[in-house]
C-alpha cells in the first residue's frame, strides 16, 4: 500500500512567553546602557528604551516612575560589583595593596566606561533642566563610590596599617590621580576614552604613591 501522505505540522499559535518583572528590568537595564554607551544622548528618552528593550511604554512604567529612577537602578546594578570586592579581610600592608588595586582597577573601568562618561555628560549638560540626573552621577555614584574606599581604608586604619588622619588625604590624591583628572580630560574634548592598559597604568601610579605617602615603612 502506498505511504499516507503525512501532514504538514501546523505552528501553535499562542501569546509569547510572559517575562517575569526581573527579565523585563534587566532588559530595560540593558536598553538603557546600550544607548547611553553609544553616545546619542538625544535617543536616551523612555520611548526609545522601551523600544530597545522590546517592551511596551506602559510595562516600563509600571516597572519605573521615570527615567531618573531608571538610571538610578543602572548606577546600582554596577555599584554592586564593587561592592562584592569588599568584603575579604585586611590583615597586612599587602593585604591593603592588594584589595585596593582590584578596587581602583574596577572602580576607574567602570566610571570610564561608555556608559558611565555618557551619564556623566547628560548629567553635566542638565544639571540645570535635569538636575536630578547630576543627583544620581554624584550622589549615587560618584559619592558612593569614595564613600567604599572611605570604608576600606578607615577599616585599614583601624588595624594601624596607615594613620586615621590620613584617610581623607589618601582619598582626595586617589580620585584626583584616577577619577577627577580623566573627567577633565573627557570634558575638555581632551581625550574621549581610555584603554584598560591605560586605567591599569594609572592604578599603579595611584598605589605607588599611595604607599609611599601614607604606608609606614
Amino acid at each position: 500500500m502506498p505511504a499516507t501522505p503525512s501532514q504538514p505540522v501546523k505552528p501553535v499559535r499562542g501569546r509569547p512567553p510572559v517575562r517575569s518583572r526581573e527579565e523585563q528590568m534587566s532588559l530595560l537595564l540593558d536598553a538603557a546602557a546600550q544607548i547611553l554607551g553609544s553616545g546619542h544622548f538625544a535617543n536616551v528618552t523612555m520611548d526609545a528604551i522601551a523600544r530597545a528593550a522590546g517592551i511596551s511604554k506602559k510595562t516600563l512604567y509600571q516597572l519605573v516612575a521615570s527615567k531618573e529612577q531608571l538610571l538610578s537602578k543602572l548606577v546600582a546594578r554596577d555599584l554592586s560589583t564593587l561592592e562584592l570586592l569588599l568584603e575579604s579581610g585586611i590583615d597586612s600592608a599587602e593585604d591593603l595593596l592588594s584589595e585596593l588595586r582590584m578596587y581602583l582597577t574596577l572602580w576607574a573601568r567602570l566610571t570610564l566606561s561608555p556608559l558611565a562618561l555618557g551619564l556623566y555628560l547628560m548629567a553635566a549638560q542638565g544639571r540645570e533642566h535635569a538636575p536630578g540626573i547630576a543627583q544620581i552621577w554624584y550622589q549615587e555614584g560618584a559619592e558612593r563610590c569614595l564613600g567604599l574606599l572611605r570604608g576600606l581604608l578607615g577599616k585599614a586604619a583601624g588595624k594601624g596599617l596607615l594613620a586615621r588622619q590620613d584617610v581623607e588625604p589618601a582619598i582626595e590624591l586617589i580620585d584626583a590621580l584616577l577619577i577627577s583628572q580623566p573627567l577633565k580630560l573627557f570634558t575638555l574634548g581632551v581625550q574621549q576614552n581610555w584603554s584598560d592598559e591605560q586605567i591599569d597604568q594609572r592604578v599603579d601610579v595611584a598605589l605607588v604613591m599611595f604607599g609611599r605617602c601614607f604606608i609606614p615603612h
